[in-house]
């Protein structure tokens, strides 16, 4: 079968003859349409922090070729999405297709039944490889327990804060919403997207912002790094919270005296669980969002190597999601 192997640092090998899988008892076969290339699959790409050969993608739709024997609830020629399930990595629940199993840059995909999950018919296989993107939306949203008309930041406007812009926007109703983002192809977006007002990481012009329109109750740090998570904790409003989507793979020195004395609630955020991706398959359902929007290009299979290879080029970004098709 056609595949895209992930071999060593920033190296992917497309091959044609590679095995295909066979189903479990609890696994099904996906033929696979599309899948989405996700920011953990370039810090992979580029520190190599699994094992290797690997297939990598977690963001995959297609339609069920396999059945396996004690599956009963799905049929052949359903159109679903592979999605891992957030699992207790305290009790070494180490599993994940893309991550520690074969995924979704493939011809066909072994899945777990308990990573499957049924698309709705009014949504697309490319439409819906961006539920997982907005399942991480529906998990730091609800873990934040943020009410409406909130004062928000959202800081890194990538896919993942683009997503987080727009649910925030439609689900809860803030009072402002502003994004954060060096590159300018990205604040474009946000604005696009309804953002109230979008900066670079200056915080001088940030904080004017703030002084007119008061600061910030929720800060969402979608980037993920040193700098950003500082700058969260800087602008966040007295007993604000800060929830941390982006994951940061280093050590951060916190200003302890401003986190007491501005009584900051940090909260951290990894993954979904299956309550987090049916909110987002009803997010779809119910045709709130136009998924194509976040989709800047279609990328055959056979040049996933190139387009690994954009998202660490120097130059100015000028996309939001790549979407890898089979």
């Amino acid at each position: 079968m056609k595949a895209a192997v992930f071999i060593d640092v920033n190296k992917i090998v497309y091959r044609e003859d590679y095995p295909k899988p066979s189903p479990g008892p609890d696994d099904v076969i996906v033929k696979t349409h599309y899948c989405g290339i996700c920011g953990s699959d370039i810090t992979n790409f580029k520190l190599k922090m699994y094992q290797v050969p690997l297939i990598m993608g977690h963001e995959f739709t297609g339609e069920v070729i396999e059945i396996g024997s004690n599956i009963t609830d799905i049929k052949q020629g359903d159109k679903v999405c592979g999605i891992n399930v957030a699992l207790d990595l305290d009790q070494g629940q180490l599993e994940g297709m893309g991550i520690f199993m074969d995924g979704g840059f493939a011809e066909f995909v072994k899945v777990p039944r308990k990573f499957l999950f049924q698309i709705p018919k009014s949504v697309s296989t490319k439409e819906a490889v961006m539920i997982e993107s907005f399942a991480n939306a529906c998990r730091a949203i609800k873990l934040s327990n943020i009410t409406g008309n909130q004062n928000i930041i959202i800081i890194g406007a990538g896919n993942i804060g683009l997503c987080f812009l727009s649910y925030l926007l439609i689900e809860k109703k803030p009072n402002y919403l502003i994004v954060i983002e060096p590159e300018a192809f990205l604040r474009e977006k946000a604005m696009e997207f309804g953002a109230t007002e979008s900066f670079p990481p200056n915080p001088a012009k940030i904080k004017k912002f703030i002084k007119r329109n008061g600061k910030p109750t929720y800060i969402f740090d979608c980037a993920g790094n040193q700098k950003s998570i500082l700058m969260a904790i800087d602008l966040i409003k007295k007993g604000g919270a800060v929830i941390l989507e982006g994951v940061f793979k280093g050590k951060v020195s916190f200003p302890m005296f401003l986190l007491n004395s501005k009584e900051v609630s940090i909260k951290g955020v990894l993954g979904h669980d299956r309550e987090d991706i049916l909110c987002a398959i009803d997010f779809f359902s119910q045709g709130k969002i136009n998924a194509d929007k976040y989709i800047s290009q279609i990328i055959p299979i056979q040049d996933i190597q190139k387009a690994f290879e954009r998202f660490i080029d120097p130059g100015e970004r000028e996309f939001i999601k790549l979407v890898v098709k089979l």
